[in-house]
């Protein structure tokens, strides 16, 4: 299957946070930031136009949105011309403590106007407090607002925008909370909260999504490490007060292994009134499993299918779905998207079959998409889609379907997928397609059988006696005239290492003095520090705060480009004493460094920081 239409695009900080208009789907927002530190990396909400579908594409409007902290969540309303996003953003370290963080801020984004010589800008609406304040000075200090997330907006014949609400919740506190309120103002109050969920002893909600029975009637799910909740909502917007009964359900609980650490769950999306789907990590960076979850009228859901994901998928930071129109019986078909930490997308589809079978369909793997980024990625959306509306006797133009994934690097990727109009609706894979890759896989797998069979003569069979019946005789007689399996091996990986200089973050188990020996042309001692004989490269190394023990290695060209691309790194000289202890059990943990080796050798090299990326956004983005 063809790789769809790819576009890039870049900002000046990490992106922590990202929308498209619900609009004009070709729109994506993003925001984030380097926060309160002195980085010098700006906290600020850029918007792009990906309808063009261009290999690059360029900012038409972007704000600082603030000096206090980085931008961590985002989303928006529509407006005749253009967006209101809301967005979580904290006040200065200063107000926290003081029990006054406005963590809820609009913007409005205005498009640009051709016909009135108008360029796209972004500017600043109003902040507000809905959570609690915290009580202890560690949780507000450190509390933030992690998630914000709006009710989908109702297509109507009258082209009357439908009210929608929202939620957000909060994350680092000693006592978090999930708060409903109307989305129907700009500056939000308390007379606009609908409700308040508590979470206690350190829970926070890791994603939450609505499902919009009508306007005024919700479903909001959403997850903490291991439960699953479902808040129903029941809101007259004209008297600002709550009609009928409100219920809270526990829907679902992780079962818990007595030896071993416990699955997390990472993202919750809605599938059909009775269906959600989950992600789940498996501990220790094992695997990825996504459940789906059958909601009844009482009582807890159950898990009706499972579906593990490739092995290379050790972890998920996101995952997204789009629910594509409906035929007359209601049925569809739904695209979703997972974010690994491989940086890999994967992207399947499924088939809702209508109310009257109440049904879903298996996973369809649609494709994956490799090194989508050159770091880790933070979030992955798909655009809404509506189906168009064509009067009679015309044909609709080409429907598109993006999918746009961030990362901590500042980029963006946005693929384009053209949906295939079937008559009564529009798909992104059709059985014919599903067929076609199926056959595709079957090659590969026979690929890999013949490249196994050569491997094998090359490794342990050289007279080929055991490929006989496999391998045709002249790929026999090609195969014995090349290097055995293990020898090439030996010589790929060296290559690799030396050849390693110019690429991006490389995970890595070799020890420092292998590193030192082949990427910087430095004399190595035990008495004497690293005296330079040759063009001196810079080693940087990062610890993975996911994974306990992993560490990952960049080498540049020179010091000055370590720091334009990680300002916080610093060389082992300037490090306190207990980072010092802390970094040499990583370093001996991880098999890198040995005590016997002495701190010598760790002169002039650069370490990131231990624990996190960039302060507690990182933190809460990445969040396994």
């Amino acid at each position: 299957m063809s790789r769809p239409t790819v576009s890039k695009a870049r900002t000046g900080y990490p992106i922590f946070a990202a929308t498209f208009a619900s609009n004009r789907p070709g729109v994506l927002v993003v925001g984030g930031g380097g926060g309160a530190g002195r980085s010098g990396v700006k906290n600020q909400i850029t918007a792009f136009d990906f309808t063009s579908r261009a290999p690059t594409v360029q900012p038409f409007a972007e704000i600082e949105a603030s000096k206090d902290d980085s931008i961590t969540c985002l989303d928006n309303l529509s407006t005749k011309d253009g967006l209101v996003l809301f967005s979580g953003n904290n006040s200065s370290e200063d107000d926290r403590l003081k029990g006054n963080n406005e963590h809820l801020r609009a913007f409005e984004l205005k498009y640009p106007n051709s016909a009135e010589k108008r360029d796209g800008n972004v500017e600043y609406l109003s902040k507000t407090t809905l959570f609690t304040a915290p009580q202890s000075s560690s949780a507000r200090k450190e509390a933030y607002q992690r998630i914000v997330k709006l009710s989908k907006p109702q297509r109507s014949t009258s082209n009357t925008p439908s009210r929608r609400i929202g939620a957000i919740a909060s994350s680092l506190g000693d006592d978090n909370e999930v708060v409903i309120f109307s989305a129907t103002s700009t500056r939000p109050t308390n007379q606009d909260v609908i409700g308040r969920i508590g979470l206690h002893n350190g829970q926070e909600a890791n994603d939450m999504d609505f499902w919009t029975q009508e306007e005024g009637k919700y479903q909001l799910a959403y997850v903490t490490d291991s439960e699953v909740f479902v808040q129903t909502v029941n809101w007259d917007f004209d008297s600002r007060k709550t009609k009928g009964k409100n219920e809270h359900r526990k829907l679902y609980t992780i079962p818990h292994v007595e030896k071993g650490a416990r699955s997390k769950l990472r993202c919750v999306r809605w599938l059909s009134p009775k269906h959600l789907l989950l992600l789940k990590n498996k501990p220790s960076r094992s695997g990825v499993e996504l459940l789906l979850l059958h909601l009844y009228e009482e009582g807890p859901a159950s898990v009706v299918l499972r579906k593990a994901m490739p092995k290379h998928v050790k972890a998920a930071t996101d995952m997204d779905v789009s629910l594509l129109d409906a035929d007359k019986d209601g049925a569809y078909q739904i695209a979703i998207a997972i974010a690994a930490i491989d940086i890999s997308l994967t992207v399947y589809t499924m088939d809702y079959h209508g109310s009257a079978r109440d049904s879903l369909s298996s996973f369809h793997a649609f494709n994956s998409y490799d090194n989508v980024h050159e770091v880790q990625m933070t979030k992955a959306v798909f655009s809404p889609f509506y189906k168009p509306e064509v009067p009679a006797g015309r044909q609709a133009p080409p429907q598109y379907l993006r999918l746009a994934s961030t990362s901590l690097g500042n980029t963006i990727s946005v693929e384009t997928f053209q949906l295939q109009d079937i008559g009564s609706r529009y798909v992104l894979q059709t059985a014919r397609s599903r067929n076609m890759f199926t056959a595709a896989t079957y090659l590969v797998i026979a690929m890999v059988v013949a490249v196994a069979a050569l491997l094998i003569q090359s490794l342990i069979d050289p007279e080929g006696n055991l490929t006989k019946g496999i391998l045709p005789a002249s790929l026999q007689d090609a195969a014995s005239q090349h290097k055995t399996f293990g020898e090439t091996l030996r010589e790929k990986r060296h290559n690799a290492i030396l050849n390693n200089a110019d690429s991006p973050v490389v995970k890595t188990s070799h020890r420092i003095a292998d590193l030192l020996h082949l990427h910087l042309p430095h004399v190595l001692s035990d008495t004497k520090p690293f005296e330079p004989s040759g063009q001196q490269k810079a080693l940087v190394i990062h610890h993975d705060p996911e994974s306990d023990g992993t560490l990952s290695t960049e080498v540049h060209a020179g010091d000055e480009d370590v720091l334009k691309k990680h300002a916080s790194a610093r060389k082992w000289e300037e490090l306190s004493h207990e980072e010092k202890s802390q970094w040499k059990e990583k370093l001996s943990d991880a098999g890198m460094w040995a005590v016997g080796e002495g701190e010598t050798i760790l002169k002039s090299i650069f370490f990131g920081q231990i624990g996190g990326v960039i302060g507690h956004v990182a933190e809460g983005v990445l969040a396994g």
